[in-house]
């Protein structure tokens, strides 16, 4: 059985589901884990579970540990790194509750916020998005200014409004997650989808925390890369900008002209030197290659998308080996499947 089958049914899945992923978190995941265990345990019903991003640490043998010692703890571990957005749609796909909670588990997104996500849910919003208010010193200057602008171009050309500060701090109440886990595409930008989706949302603002331990490994790389995903995923504009950027290119390339033919004809002289020439011959290449950037990046993911490679492969869950290992279209563990360390594709 897949994952994102009918689970209310049985009536027995937990209420509350929190997803964490995790990439080199071994200090991090226990201390997350007793604090999680301390703030859901008024809720009754709750299962934590962390996806592990093909950690290089101790990450995924103390998830082990863990779930082992408590079986409200479950972890999924793909075969190498995926990144963080495939980490998330494992996690909505092996998690089981009534309610999902999105966050990091370096405690920047603070546990104790959760409360406050279920009592808005409880009382009628089936998304709930944590956005950040941080105190000047909590962010960098140059990081909230790029994030600020970000979202600014995203606003402008884009087809949902996120606002800045936003994060994949998160409750989705079942009925989004069902939504999301039916998509297949490759490249999910995830808080813009929940935007899209249309559904009831509403915000919560949160003081960003401190990390407990170890280092960010969300590199400038990764964070251009979600940013292009970002643009890409709810806009076609980057596309007519390349035509209008191709217009205006070509247009100084023929005010150049012009002031050539005239420089001859009236002025008595040609054009001065290879400099000027040079300057053209660099405008009109740089555009030209902007051009032809932006089209690769939307013809690479339509690639990405007709090769129907999954997004992620789960290498292991807490469950032991029991059988053969999943076909590789199941789209994860569930929790109703016989016990197994998979090699399930999703």
């Amino acid at each position: 059985m897949a994952v994102g089958t009918d689970r209310r049914a049985t009536d027995q899945g937990p209420l509350l589901s929190v997803v964490l992923p995790a990439f080199n978190e071994a200090r991090n995941v226990g201390p997350m884990a007793a604090r999680l265990t301390e703030i859901l345990a008024p809720f009754g019903r709750f299962e934590i579970v962390f996806v592990d991003d093909c950690s290089k640490d101790e990450t995924l043998a103390e998830l082990r540990r863990l779930a082992a010692g408590d079986p409200r703890i479950r972890y999924v571990s793909f075969t190498r790194n995926f990144g963080h957005q495939p980490a998330l749609r494992a996690g909505l796909r092996h998690a089981a509750g009534d309610a999902v909670v999105l966050m990091d588990c370096d405690f920047e997104h603070p546990p104790e916020l959760i409360p406050e996500l279920v009592a808005k849910w409880r009382a009628g919003a089936k998304i709930v998005a944590a956005q950040r208010e941080s105190a000047a010193g909590d962010v960098s200057f140059g990081k909230r200014l790029t994030s600020r602008l970000y979202y600014r171009l995203l606003d402008a050309i884009g087809d949902v409004r996120i606002e800045p500060g936003s994060a994949d701090f998160l409750l989705l109440d079942r009925a989004v997650v069902d939504t999301i886990n039916g998509f297949d595409d490759h490249d999910l930008f995830l808080r813009g989808l929940v935007r899209w989706l249309g559904y009831p949302l509403v915000k919560v603002p949160y003081r960003q925390g401190v990390r407990s331990e170890g280092e960010s490994s969300y590199t400038l790389r990764r964070m251009i890369d979600l940013a292009v995903t970002g643009i890409i995923a709810h806009s076609v504009k980057p596309l007519r900008i390349a035509i209008y950027l191709s217009l205006i290119f070509a247009l100084i390339g023929v005010l150049l002209l012009v002031y050539s033919i005239v420089s001859f004809l009236a002025i008595g002289h040609t054009v001065a030197g290879w400099t000027s020439t040079m300057s053209a011959i660099a405008i009109l290449g740089a555009g030209q290659l902007l051009v032809l950037g932006i089209i690769g990046e939307y013809i690479g993911r339509v690639l990405r998308e007709t090769r129907k490679w999954p997004p992620f492969l789960v290498g292991e869950t807490e469950r032991p080996a029991a059988g053969p290992a999943a076909p590789a279209s199941d789209l994860g563990v569930d929790a109703h499947d016989p016990p197994r360390r998979a090699s399930a594709g999703s």
